[in-house]
């Protein structure tokens, strides 16, 4: 079993328990645990800079006339290698997904944020902070959970009043969390010379990274147009897995529970226990990701268009963001 991304990863989440039942090798599934994991580890720290990416490199002072802030919300989306996904899919007997497009251009993992910022006072500086928040939500027999929060602090090298370029220099950190769970009927697995079968089950998928990041934005508006662009370094600490959680006692064959429990942890790094088991699997890793666009000014309202590039990864982004600016 493996660990799955974020929560729009819902597409992909209703190919997999479109398959009411399924066999599997624990030792091939952990393989791939570690593989995603890996390959996670860049997407997700990736995803969670979504938002918060305002077109002004730096918006002004809190205390001057008017005050300088503002509200709003941004949606987006990451791509992640969509052969990986396959992999997994095809893990569980279900059928891959094969579309050009995403072949192409990868699988797009969803985010969204509610976010304000203010100007800063005395120094030239502004924070921003930014929540996305979706608790136990259900769909399709299935139980979504997300949430997304980040801030930032900013500081203005460059904000001259006669020429309107603007520079900032600036460090962030987000927070992603997120999961999927059904409850399924009675799955069959193995590993070495143990049969296990796990009642009626929950099958939950968890994922989760921490992000800090240093960031530089340049920006420059052009009559009703801020076109900006900016680059940032962060490094993150990624964990992702999966958990069978069975209503009843799971039946072993081939040996007794106690010793599979213990040959499972010891082979596979699989947490176990009389009612199901677990794997969750961290990963830290340095990203490095480019960022710009532009938005739309008019009157207090912006409009904002931003694309991202994921320069280790070779992942691609955007979002959309509208938001109330003074």
């Amino acid at each position: 079993m493996k660990k799955i991304v974020k929560i729009l990863f819902v597409s992909v989440m209703i190919c997999i328990f479109a398959s009411p039942a399924f066999s599997a090798d624990l030792s091939d599934l952990q393989k791939h645990v570690d593989t995603f994991s890996e390959k996670i580890s860049r997407v997700l720290p990736f995803n969670s800079t979504i938002g918060l990416n305002w077109s002004d490199a730096y918006i002004g002072q809190l205390l001057s006339k008017p005050p300088r802030f503002g509200v709003g919300f941004s949606a987006g989306a990451t791509t992640m290698d969509i052969k990986f996904i396959n992999e997994l899919l095809k893990e569980f007997g279900t059928n891959e997904v094969h579309i050009p497009l995403l072949e192409r251009f990868g699988f797009p993992i969803p985010a969204y944020t509610v976010e304000g910022r203010i100007g800063g006072f005395v120094l030239p500086f502004d924070i921003g902070v930014k929540i996305g928040y979706l608790p136990g939500l259900n769909i399709f027999d299935m139980k979504l959970d997300y949430l997304l929060v980040g801030a930032d602090f900013r500081y203005a090298l460059i904000d001259s009043k006669l020429f309107p370029l603007k520079l900032s220099v600036g460090v962030g950190y987000n927070y992603l969390s997120g999961g999927i769970s059904r409850d399924i009927p009675g799955q069959s697995f193995s590993f070495n010379s143990y049969g296990i079968t796990a009642g009626s089950s929950n099958l939950g998928f968890l994922w989760g990274t921490s992000t800090v990041e240093l960031k530089v934005q340049v920006s420059y508006p052009v009559f009703f147009i801020t076109p900006y662009a900016g680059v940032g370094a962060s490094y993150a600490w990624t964990h992702a897995g999966y958990k069978v959680d069975s209503d009843s006692d799971l039946a072993i064959s081939g040996g007794a529970l106690d010793q599979f429990i213990k040959d499972v942890e010891k082979d596979l790094g699989i947490n176990a226990s009389k009612n199901g088991f677990e794997s969750i699997v961290n990963n830290a890793n340095f990203n490095i990701r480019a960022f710009g666009g532009l938005s739309f000014n008019m009157a207090v309202v912006r409009l904002d268009l931003t694309a991202m590039y994921n320069i280790l990864g070779g992942n691609f982004g955007a979002s959309l963001g509208l938001r109330f600016q003074l």
